[in-house]
């Protein structure tokens, strides 16, 4: 029986050595998969911070964007607000415009009579003035030709023949 127990024992020590290579082997590979995981994770990081800096680029362009976007939209409504003003302006000048047109072509009984004189006026004075002006000129074409005529010509150079 003795035997038995020193026979166990070294079954029980054989199998304590197994699991503790098993176990060493299993830490070594433990110890290689976590250095790939390590690797793994740089890269990721790595990329990571490459995606987060061209993401805040582009958050600092959208902000741009939005805030040029919001400048234009202001300046459109600013626009906006005059072409409203502006119709308002239109249609109260066209109805100055309509109001002056009625009281041109109906105007009151006491100054139909005057304008009807003032017509008349301004049609005498024109005619006078175009028959002053065409006996101006015809006087003016008249004293041009005696001035023409009272001029003496230039004399002609004689040309002179050599033999």
């Amino acid at each position: 029986m003795e035997i038995l127990l020193y026979v166990s024992a070294i079954i029980a020590a054989l199998s304590l050595l197994l699991i503790a290579i098993f176990i060493v082997i299993t830490l070594k590979n433990a110890k290689k998969t976590m250095n790939e995981v390590s690797e793994t994770l740089k890269r990721v990081e790595t990329k990571i911070g490459g995606i987060t800096d061209e993401t805040e680029k582009l958050m600092n362009k959208t902000n741009q964007i939005a805030e040029n976007a919001e400048t234009k939209l202001e300046a459109f409504n600013g626009l906006s607000q005059s072409a409203k003003n502006l119709s308002s302006s239109s249609h109260y000048l066209n109805e100055s415009i309509q109001s002056v047109s009625n009281q041109i072509k109906t105007p009151p009984e006491q100054h139909v009579k005057i304008m009807k004189q003032a017509s008349i006026i301004t049609e005498v004075l024109a005619r006078a003035y175009y028959r002053f002006q065409q006996t101006d000129t015809k006087k003016s074409k008249k004293m041009n030709r005696e001035k023409q005529l009272k001029r003496l010509p230039e004399p002609q150079k004689q040309i002179e023949h050599r033999n």
